[in-house]
């Protein structure tokens, strides 16, 4: 993430006032799913948190299994030469979470870590927060106050309390916590969904650029990824808790997913197009289009529907239903997910990005 928050030092202030009010005040209800079940094991304990709501983000109802990785980020932005290293990361902290309160960009993470060890809390757990693009549904987003490129970005605070609360989510959510190889780019955990499109497929402790290696570089290479993961088991471990798993590549492909695509990225005016949810794994081919939430094209600016939505091809691993559509407008826009019930889960893809070019003269 690269937000230009860093622009005026007044802000800081104000913020930073707003953000240690919030500390006196109660959070509001979080959903929890695991209420409802049979919790007798010892969990290492929630940490403490401050609540400071989020604009972007989805409401969502998810359940233990729908949420199988963790994506460490670091917020990135503006660096001040002219004063210390801990006066900046204190701002970047601060500005970070008042630039996820409203953003035009539409981005925000679930937790926010400052470097004393605060953790700001932004999206409930069940929702999805807009962070790291195709992992949004099945990922919590935590951006760690600092820069990739700083190894100061590591305090000890900072890390001490990234344990504690990875290993809080790790048992309560059943996420593997483990450091997978590779990248969408490289690696076994990664597939080709057609010669264009690569995607990261693992679980566990994940960092940004293993999800979007072509543009993010975060959290970067001063990040103790060995070391870290290992302390996130080993206080796991103090409450005597069977870690999660970490799922095969076979495995992982066997399990339902959703991904949406345009054909093609870039379109024209009044030229048709075919927007595509591809499910894979096991129990797609008894989905039914009743059981698919697509976009609402009728009310989304700049588009019209010039086929109704069909069942492209539906196999027992994998069913691809597509929608015709027509731009309207030129412009770059945003298509928000499609979601898939799967059994008893519903499966979102990512949203889909498309230009619209003027039409041919």
């Amino acid at each position: 993430m690269t937000p230009n928050f860093l622009s005026n030092a007044v802000v800081y202030t104000v913020v930073a006032l707003a953000l240690a009010g919030c500390a006196r005040k109660a959070a509001p209800p979080v959903l929890d799913p695991m209420a409802s079940l049979d919790w007798t094991v010892p969990s290492p304990p929630a940490p403490s948190v401050v609540w400071v709501s989020a604009g972007p983000y989805r409401k969502a109802s998810r359940a233990p299994g729908d949420i199988t990785a963790i994506v460490i980020h670091t917020t990135e932005g503006r660096f001040n030469p002219e004063i210390s290293h801990e006066e900046n990361q204190a701002r970047n902290f601060a500005g970070v979470v008042n630039y996820f309160k409203k953003n035009d960009r539409n981005v925000s993470a679930h937790y926010v870590m400052g470097p004393k060890g605060e953790i700001c809390q932004m999206v409930n757990e069940t929702d999805v927060a807009h962070t790291q693009t195709y992992y949004n549904g099945r990922a919590f987003g935590i951006e760690c106050a600092g820069w990739s490129s700083r190894p100061e970005t590591w305090t000890p605070e900072l890390m001490d309390s990234l344990v504690e609360l990875c290993a809080y989510l790790c048992v309560k959510w059943e996420i593997p916590p483990y450091h997978p190889e590779g990248t969408a780019y490289e690696g076994e955990y990664s597939i080709f969904l057609d010669e264009d499109t690569r995607r990261f497929t693992a679980h566990g402790l994940v960092g940004h650029f293993q999800v979007q290696p072509w543009n993010k570089t975060d959290p970067g290479p001063h990040f103790p990824w060995e070391e870290f993961s290992q302390r996130v088991r080993d206080r796991i471990a103090e409450f005597g808790v069977e870690p999660a798993a970490m799922p095969t590549p076979e495995e992982i492909a066997a399990q339902p997913s959703a991904t949406a695509r345009i054909e093609d990225r870039t379109v024209t005016v009044g030229v048709a197009f075919t927007y595509a949810l591809t499910l894979q794994g096991e129990g797609v081919g008894a989905v039914e289009m009743a059981d698919i939430v697509f976009p609402d094209f009728t009310v989304l600016k700049g588009f019209s529907v010039t086929s109704e939505p069909q069942a492209a091809e539906v196999s027992a691993l994998r069913a691809v239903y597509k929608i015709g559509l027509t731009a309207t407008i030129a412009g770059s826009y945003s298509i928000q997910a499609s979601r898939a019930m799967v059994g008893e889960s519903w499966k979102d893809s990512q949203t889909v990005s498309v230009k619209v070019e003027p039409p041919n003269e």
